[in-house]
């Protein structure tokens, strides 16, 4: 055995034999190991190699006492290995070594060890030691040094069949500790590669070959070393130098527990021994006891006796390959999921193209991670957000094919088919419509897939057949406001007006949790204040209360005011109806409902006979109504400009798609900045041309309204000029204005 805090233990032995018997001669070129305790490739390995301690397999403690029958000299040590995890390994090692003298005087030293070992790959480790030596000479001089060693060891067997082979080499003592000359002590600086110094011994520095074999079904191992010691030799220290020394021990193993060793120290000395060992034990996983005796040579040749030594080793916890299969367990379990939640904030704050590229990483790099399905379907919803229909529709069918024992197979068909009814194709998403209903009619999917089948049906202006499948959904869907109201306005159309006002009633009634649900629920309180208005049996005061109960801010705040407007116009009370009316005109210029509000304004003026507001209010009506909001040459320019897109449009989404099939390397984030730029313009089209599609359907819903308020402007503005006698009473459309104007008076 060597090490630092051996070699120095010798040293001090010899020094002390100096003392008690004074024939010895102090010959430091005559280096001694003495290897009682080091076991290369095991707990102790740093006092041999310290690359061995990377073949520790657990956490693992180890104490041994070392002593002469006599008593003079003894040697203890307690040694600590933690292996961190596949490459990093920690040792920690106590070592004292004392010899008594005549007259009471004590030769002493302790040393602190702490080793590293890294597995540089998967057989070969590099190991590095660094000790702290305190040494007491007789009580008369006391000293602190350092020293150092480094290691290799390979690792090139390890089978059941052929055994274990461990073989190191090691240069021990790179920073060779230094032994004072001086009687003042204090702190020694180490050596380095031999070199002459007048202060203080530096202790040799050695080149150590070991080798660890166990074998034969764990029956034998077997262990050997040839060290080759003071290899940096100094010629002022004597001798030659490179002197080898062997050592060799052989352990039989009668049974799992219990083995016979024999051992042939570097002096030349036979060691007997047993071990018995133990696995399971209480908190020990593995404890192990070792007994050796041995007639050596202590001081001199003429000091023979017997020496004896005993060692206790215990290991505790995880074995290095659990440790690790639980990391991979842990890793595969929680990086995933980390991922995985954090593409859901991406796509939770609306950051759809980060949250399809974060979706992409966990499908690809985590193939059997249990919510790579989830993964997809977000993937491809972050895609139909961003109106990226041709990708989102591809990253669907993939898991349809990829996974078809998923539970998210139903959501997939259904998002197909919404894709189909956002983009007009009616006759498509009806066909996938009737392949839910077959293979997926008790799942959850069934409403909503009803839900989107019933605006169909509406759209195609078949009302019966959207109520009939627009009722299933209940109340708890998340369409069911919107159900309700598509099934409201259908009612109304069919002429079923009390069932439409228990709709519209049933939104309002409802809780609301977000803003799209109290939107909703305002348009319905108009659309029931229309019902109560212009209904079979009307009732303006009801009208006006729900119009009233809508709240500003509210998209149909500007209906609400007119139909304020219009009921108090309808009892007569010009006064308060003139309000909202000048309200929406002021504040609301863009409503498409400014025409209408105009021409309330004529009437309460026309009724209050101030005829010169009256014609200036029912001429801007006029004006605001005979031309087209959104015209028939904007549609066409707006939608060239949305062909033209369209193609670098669908290049883009064919990028995008294929770069969230990939890992985020540096050449892949690379190539998603680069296509930022190009989805941005796209996109800033494809939301353009969004708006103005809306804005042309509400410009054609307006249309059903414009020969009304034309009509009604220009017969109330015929009337008011035929009041201020500028027209010819006589005439046929003076007849018909006359006809109104008794209307209008009756309101009077």
């Amino acid at each position: 055995m060597r090490t630092s805090v051996i070699k120095t233990a010798v040293l001090g032995l010899t020094v002390a034999s100096t003392s008690l018997f004074a024939e010895a001669t102090y010959s430091p070129h005559k280096y001694q190991q003495n290897d009682w305790f080091a076991e290369f490739g095991g707990n102790t390995a740093m006092y041999v190699n310290p690359a061995g301690i990377s073949e520790t397999d657990q956490l693992e403690f180890s104490a041994a006492f070392f002593s002469s029958i006599s008593g003079e000299a003894s040697q203890e040590y307690v040694s600590l290995t933690f292996p961190m995890d596949y490459k990093h390994t920690l040792g920690f090692s106590f070592f004292e070594n004392g010899a008594s003298i005549d007259g009471g005087k004590s030769y002493g030293e302790y040393a602190f060890l702490l080793g590293y070992a890294y597995r540089l790959m998967h057989c070969i480790a590099l190991g590095l030691d660094v000790s702290v030596l305190y040494i007491n000479q007789f009580d008369e001089v006391t000293q602190v040094t350092l020293g150092a060693d480094v290691g290799l060891s390979w690792n090139p067997l390890n089978s059941s069949k052929f055994g274990y082979l461990l073989v190191g080499v090691a240069l021990q003592n790179i920073a060779q500790p230094a032994v004072s000359m001086e009687e003042d002590g204090g702190f020694v600086a180490p050596g380095f590669f031999g070199g002459d110094r007048d202060d203080a011994y530096n202790i040799p520095s050695n080149l150590n070959f070991s080798l660890f074999w166990r074998g034969f079904n764990r029956l034998i191992e077997a262990k050997a070393e040839l060290s080759l010691i003071d290899v940096f030799h100094s010629d002022k220290e004597g001798g030659d130098g490179l002197n080898p020394e062997m050592s060799f021990t052989l352990t039989y193993y009668l049974s799992p527990h219990l083995g016979v060793r024999l051992r042939f120290t570097k002096e030349g000395y036979p060691v007997a021994g047993a071990t018995v060992n133990v696995k399971d034990v209480s908190i020990f996983r593995y404890l192990a006891l070792d007994l050796e005796m041995s007639h050596d040579d202590l001081y001199a040749k003429k000091n023979r006796g017997f020496i004896w030594a005993v060692k206790l080793t215990s290991r505790f916890g995880d074995t290095r390959e659990e440790k690790i299969g639980e990391e991979r367990y842990r890793r595969l379990k929680i990086e995933p999921e980390n991922d995985y939640r954090a593409a859901m904030r991406l796509y939770l704050n609306r950051q759809f193209l980060e949250a399809a590229y974060a979706f992409g990483k966990v499908q690809t790099k985590y193939p059997a991670f249990h919510l790579v399905d989830q993964a997809a379907f977000y993937k491809a919803k972050s895609f139909e957000n961003l109106r990226m229909h041709k990708a989102a529709k591809s990253v669907y069918e993939d898991a349809i094919k990829r996974y078809p024992q998923s539970d998210q197979r139903a959501k997939y068909h259904f998002q197909l088919m919404n894709i189909d009814y956002k983009e007009g194709k009616y006759i498509d998403a009806m066909a996938k419509y009737q392949n839910i209903a077959q293979k997926f009619g008790e799942s959850d999917v069934k409403a909503d897939a009803d839900y989107v089948a019933g605006q169909i049906k509406f759209e195609q202006g078949l009302y019966q057949e959207s109520v009939d499948l627009l009722a299933a959904i209940l109340p708890g869907n998340a369409n069911y406001f919107y159900a309700r109201y598509t099934m409201g306005i259908a009612y109304s159309r069919l002429g079923k007006f009390d069932e439409a006002e228990n709709c519209f009633r049933d939104i309002t009634e409802q809780p609301v949790s977000n803003q799209s649900e109290r939107d909703l629920q305002d348009a319905a309180k108009v659309k029931l204040g229309h019902l109560f208005f212009s209904g079979e049996k009307a009732d303006i005061p009801a009208a006006a209360q729900m119009y009233g109960q809508v709240q500003p801010g509210s998209p149909v705040y500007d209906e609400a005011m007119l139909g304020i407007a219009w009921s108090f116009l309808k009892v007569n009370k010009p006064d308060e109806a003139i309000k909202p009316a000048q309200w929406i005109i002021k504040n609301m210029p863009e409503s498409f409902l400014v025409s209408e509000a105009y021409l309330v304004q004529g009437y309460c003026y026309f009724i209050k006979k101030d005829y010169n507001n009256a014609v200036k209010s029912l001429e801007q009506a006029e004006k605001r109504t005979e031309q087209p909001v959104v015209t028939v040459a904007a549609r066409d320019s707006a939608r060239q400009a949305y062909d033209a897109m369209q193609d670098e449009f669908d290049s883009v989404q064919v990028k995008a798609l294929d770069l969230a099939r990939q890992l985020p390397t540096p050449r892949v984030q690379s190539k998603r900045e680069a296509l930022q730029p190009s989805f941005n313009k796209a996109n800033a089209a494809i939301e353009d041309y969004a708006a103005f599609t809306q804005k042309a359907i509400q410009s054609d819903r307006f249309e059903s309204n414009r020969k009304r308020i034309l009509d009604d402007a220009g017969f109330t503005l015929a009337t008011v000029k035929t009041k201020m006698g500028q027209g010819a009473a006589n005439s046929e459309a003076a007849q018909e204005l006359e006809s109104l104007d008794d209307d209008l008076d009756d309101l009077e």
